[in-house]
């Protein structure tokens, strides 16, 4: 009996439904609820082709944080040893006010390459807009989009705007898969 109150009480709390998260959260406040949890990945740097230029295992996990009200993640890039070579943290909050998800990513003792970016879901995924910081200090567009989301894993690509132009193309890729709570 107990077992079985345990295994009520698990599926219970990884339940996505907004209303599970706080009173009265709204139903967008669930969107990151895919994310909580350890996720084990294979990173691709890829070039304008679409051609793999790098690859690297990786982690990533995430947790709510202030009363479920805010979603705290950290991603590692690893080498084949499994040392720690790149990492940083993303929080991500639901604005009541405008509606939309506000976050910011800070790498680990390097300067901030991203402004705060927001966030929307749909039935594609979780789309993200978000302005990098270029080494001479320019900004580019960039987005992020989720995908492929399951209780199983998902697909996260970055994509890059071409020379100021309407075409996009994929920078960056990764494909995660569920290795904890």
């Amino acid at each position: 009996m107990r077992r079985l109150s345990l295994c009520f009480f698990c599926a219970y709390s990884f339940a996505s439904d907004s209303a599970d998260l706080y009173p009265g959260a709204p139903a967008a406040a669930s969107d990151y609820a895919f994310l909580i949890g350890h996720w084990q990945c294979q990173y691709e740097q890829l070039d304008l082709q679409g051609k793999v230029q790098f690859s690297s295992p990786c982690r990533w996990q995430a947790q709510y944080a202030f009363d479920n009200k805010m979603v705290v993640d950290d991603f590692s890039l690893l080498d084949a040893q499994g040392k720690v070579t790149y990492a940083g943290r993303t929080l991500r909050t639901y604005s009541l006010q405008d509606k939309r998800w506000h976050q910011v990513f800070l790498p680990v003792q390097m300067n901030a390459t991203l402004n705060p970016f927001t966030a929307q879901r749909d039935n594609d995924g979780v789309h993200l807009k978000v302005e990098q910081r270029l080494p001479g200090g320019k900004l580019q567009p960039a987005r992020f989009r989720f995908s492929q989301i399951s209780d199983k894993g998902f697909v996260w690509e970055s994509s890059k705007q071409l020379n100021g132009s309407d075409s996009w193309y994929v920078d960056m890729r990764l494909r995660a898969t569920r290795v904890g709570e």
